[in-house]
């Protein structure tokens, strides 16, 4: 897959980053040494190999609510704006 100058500025536009017209040049081979790589693996023949193990949620804590009311109370004053019992933060877009 060829990646272009445009391509690599596009990129840097939708993660809204500024990409200098030098910093597009190293994106973009570096863009097209790992999508070269990616197409290589697609080449490796699998058949046969079976998962050793996977636990697809290792890596997740699990979703428990803490209730330590002094922890609250602490990180809410820590805002300068609160309301309600709660912090008050900028609108985010």
């Amino acid at each position: 897959m060829e990646i272009t100058k445009k391509d690599v500025e596009l990129s840097g536009k939708l993660a809204k980053m500024k990409v200098t017209d030098q910093e597009a040049d190293i994106y973009k081979e570096q863009l097209e040494a790992l999508f070269k790589w990616v197409a290589e693996l697609k080449t490796v023949n699998t058949d046969g190999v079976e998962l050793a193990e996977a636990s697809l949620c290792a890596h997740m804590r699990k979703d428990e609510p803490v209730q330590d009311p002094a922890l609250a109370r602490t990180l809410i004053g820590a805002f300068n704006d609160q309301k309600d019992d709660c912090a008050k933060v900028k609108k985010v877009l």
